[in-house]
């Protein structure tokens, strides 16, 4: 009986290894994640004074920090996303990535352990109805974490220009 739970243990683990290193699944993940950047980044860049402001009423960093990370975030988003998208410098992007979505995490929940109510977070810009409050926005938070991990660790080259570029530009130096 032993001997028949430990395979069952094994077969199970090894199905979700093929599924969290699925060519398909880290598609999907590059994608969104970098959808949700190109989208975040952009919503932002209108209204760059507001998310200023709204980082600062986090109340983490020194306003002239808040004002500088306020105004680098959206432009760096919008590269984030479009280099995950195309598929280039893609564990340089997902460890990008992953530190990114950990300063949105730790904002959240400093807010959170200190029971401040921030109306308005400005992750998506002028779009604040997505988030209604900071246990939400951390979920999201979360998820985006999960997806930048399965494309640092698994960065696959489906449907990604990196390693297509890596291979012409190596047939070009053969001839």
């Amino acid at each position: 009986m032993q001997y028949f739970v430990m395979s069952r243990l094994a077969i199970n683990a090894n199905r979700v290894g093929q599924v969290l290193t699925h060519s398909y699944l880290t598609l999907v993940a590059r994608v969104g994640l970098g959808g949700i950047f190109i989208f975040a980044g952009v919503s932002k860049l209108q209204y760059l004074d507001n998310f200023a402001w709204s980082v600062n009423e986090y109340g983490i960093l020194p306003y002239s920090l808040a004002k500088a990370y306020a105004y680098s975030l959206p432009a760096l988003e919008v590269a984030l996303g479009i280099l995950l998208v195309a598929g280039l410098f893609l564990r340089f992007c997902a460890l990008i990535g992953i530190l990114v979505t950990l300063t949105f995490i730790i904002a959240n929940s400093v807010a959170l352990a200190q029971g401040e109510t921030i109306p308005y977070c400005g992750c998506f810009g002028s779009v604040r109805s997505l988030l209604i409050n900071h246990g939400q926005s951390l979920g999201i938070d979360f998820v985006l974490l999960a997806m930048a991990f399965q494309i640092l660790f698994h960065r696959g080259a489906f449907l990604a220009l990196g390693p297509w570029l890596s291979q012409k530009a190596a047939e070009i130096e053969e001839e």
